[in-house]
């Protein structure tokens, strides 16, 4: 079995707690909870496209043996339930909500990737895939395990032979009975960006990033490989400060249309760009 990576350290509780105040306020259109967590990505993405490459498909709902399957890009991900609700989004993405197993711990999904593929597991539990030529292949935000009781339940990932990762609810407490009803919902993604796009912004040059729907809202590994892809597109935005900025966006702006990334603006450190609501001076 192999050794699923681990992520980078996380920030600690108290610069946690101080991201949180100083994003308070801070101008988007919505809100995202990503992990504070800084994971760099170490492998290359596809450079943007003005539409995901991307492709989901409901396999003609449940097949023999109670499961169902869909893919996205070069992954399948396939459902252990009878009646799972599958929503595709315009990006390519998928989300699936699997009815909570009747006997915990139990599998509720497997994903599965080409030989030679590689699950890098966040620290906040999302998990970035690459192929064989370490290039991001695509990625699951974090399972979330919910039931109507509020039973306290949860859903990691395991191994699966030497291409596969498996969802695993199981209870929290030991000794705990799940409720009759419940969900677990997993995100696959395999689009990043839907454009990134150089002009000029407040006097200097500035680079608009539209992630996708995935990336904006699928925790370290979307943050990951969004990055990734930035540099890929634009190797001269690949600078500390950039990375802040980006950051910014991701934990307290990701809903805003585009990201905008300017190298004219001063390395501050992520702390004082986030003061400055993504835009010091």
């Amino acid at each position: 079995m192999r050794r699923l990576p681990r992520a980078g350290p996380a920030l600690s509780a108290p610069v946690a707690v101080l991201v949180s105040a100083l994003l308070t306020g801070c101008t988007a259109t919505g809100s995202a909870s990503p992990s504070p967590t800084v994971s760099r990505a170490s492998g290359s993405a596809a450079p943007p496209t003005a539409s995901p490459s991307a492709s989901a498909v409901a396999r003609g709902g449940p097949a023999p043996g109670g499961t169902a399957a869909f893919t996205s890009g070069a992954l399948t991900l396939t459902l252990r339930a009878d009646r799972p609700t599958i929503t595709a989004q315009p990006d390519g993405s998928v989300q699936a909500s699997i009815p909570l197993p009747g006997d915990l711990p139990a599998d509720a999904a497997q994903l599965t990737a080409a030989l030679g593929s590689t699950f890098e597991v966040q620290l906040d539990g999302s998990v970035v895939v690459r192929d064989a030529a370490v290039a991001f292949a695509g990625g699951l935000a974090s399972p979330t395990a919910t039931t109507e009781d509020g039973t306290l339940v949860r859903a990691q990932f395991a191994t699966a032979g030497a291409t596969g990762l498996r969802v695993v609810v199981s209870p929290t407490l030991i000794g705990s009975t799940p409720g009759a009803s419940g969900t677990v919902t997993v995100w696959l993604g395999t689009a990043v960006l839907v454009s990134a796009t150089w002009g000029v912004r407040e006097g200097g040059r500035s680079l608009a990033v539209d992630p996708t729907l995935w990336a904006r809202a699928g925790g370290l590994a979307a943050q990951s490989a969004t990055w990734a892809a930035v540099v890929a597109f634009a190797p001269e935005a690949g600078t500390t400060g950039m990375h802040d900025q980006f950051l910014c966006h991701a934990l307290g702006a990701a809903d805003k249309p585009t990201w905008n990334l300017e190298p004219w603006r001063p390395d501050v450190g992520s702390l004082a760009t986030l003061a400055a609501r993504c835009n010091p001076t």
